[in-house]
């Protein structure tokens, strides 16, 4: 959405130099020797050489394309001759604006100390796993809930993934994290991201869940839907989806972020690392307070369950029915939990990296 707008200046930048080629009369060609090209000159060549190491490794295409016609129509003005020094000023006006659109479209770098912890599971054995990041904290392979799954059931297991090794979850295998810090995690910001690969699509697909919806959860719902649930500190309980269906098919890899920003009040989805939903100020993200609710049970994180079956014994609705129990169908990879709301830029330079 902000790319578009970006373009969008861009465009007018074209017409206005295209305008400026049909405006110039016989009094440009007069003061032709008088205008200085001086910083129009310096600029050009700036952009050139801007643009000659542009891949899309680091910019969209449709930026380096838009960009390399904005420089193109300036340089054709300038090699026309006969410009005034006030077209002149207004070319640099003009191009300067486009090399600060082109610019601010690069695929943005993650601070290493936004990531709060990860988990890429590439050890490919064990029961327990160091997360990544800030943060080394202990996440311990469990086994699904006997109350639900009886002994049918087991640990998550390893299994290729989409960057390395994965972890594929059924029957209420899941991850818990205990030895957390919670002021980690409750902050005025806050992205997840994954990659899912769900074995099928029904409502309760939890990806990871901190105090479920007490704090905030995020899971992909019926329909395939991303789907993310916050709770801030004046009691505000809010859900947010993506609002397209089939976003995350069954049996294959989709890469999921979800960029939460108190402060600014906006819920993002992001699909493969393209935006797909902005929730603002306007919408459901104007419940928000500043910060996400505490919850007075400590509970572990959970990755790949909504929670731990004591917590779910307290719930009045609780059912040992396996269809009623929330947990992850599926292999996921590459999970990673930031203090910060990712834009559009970090979104894109994420995926790039890890497809």
């Amino acid at each position: 959405m902000k790319h578009f707008k970006n373009f969008a200046m861009l465009l007018a930048a074209l017409a206005f130099i295209s305008f400026g080629f049909t405006s110039c009369n016989g009094n440009d060609d007069k003061n032709e020797n008088s205008a200085d090209m001086t910083e129009l000159n310096t600029l050009i060549t700036s952009c050139e050489s801007l643009l000659s190491s542009a891949t899309t490794t680091d910019y969209p295409q449709s930026a380096i394309t838009t960009f390399s016609t904005t420089l193109s129509a300036v340089k054709a003005a300038v090699a026309k001759g006969g410009l005034s020094q006030s077209t002149v000023n207004n070319l640099v006006t003009q191009l300067t604006a486009a090399k600060d659109t082109f610019e601010a479209a690069a695929y943005g770098a993650i601070p290493a100390s936004a990531l709060t912890f990860g988990l890429s599971f590439d050890e490919g054995t064990g029961t327990s796993l160091k997360t990544t990041g800030s943060n080394t904290w202990t996440a311990t392979l469990q086994k699904g809930p006997s109350d639900i799954f009886g002994t049918d059931t087991g640990i998550p297991t390893f299994v290729t993934g989409k960057v390395g090794k994965a972890l594929h979850f059924d029957k209420g295998a899941h991850l818990e994290i205990a030895d957390y810090a919670s002021g980690k995690l409750l902050g005025n910001a806050l992205s997840i991201a994954v990659w899912v690969k769900p074995d099928e699509l029904y409502a309760n697909n939890y990806i990871i869940s901190y105090n479920y919806w007490n704090t905030w959860k995020f899971q992909v719902q019926d329909g395939g839907k991303p789907f993310f649930t916050g709770k801030t500190d004046n009691d505000a309980c809010v859900d947010f989806d993506n609002e397209t269906d089939n976003s995350v098919p069954a049996n294959a890899w989709t890469q999921l972020v979800v960029s939460v920003d108190l402060k600014a009040k906006t819920v993002s989805f992001y699909v493969n690392g393209s935006l797909t939903k902005l929730w603002d100020s306007s919408t459901k993200a104007g419940s928000f307070s500043n910060t996400f609710a505490s919850y007075g049970t400590t509970l572990p994180i959970c990755i790949g369950a909504c929670t731990t079956i004591d917590e779910a014994k307290t719930w009045s609705w609780f059912s040992t029915e396996v269809g009623q129990w929330g947990y992850f169908k599926g292999t996921l990879d590459e999970l990673k939990v930031y203090n910060i709301a990712l834009t559009d830029g970090q979104v894109s330079k994420l995926y790039n990296d890890e497809k």
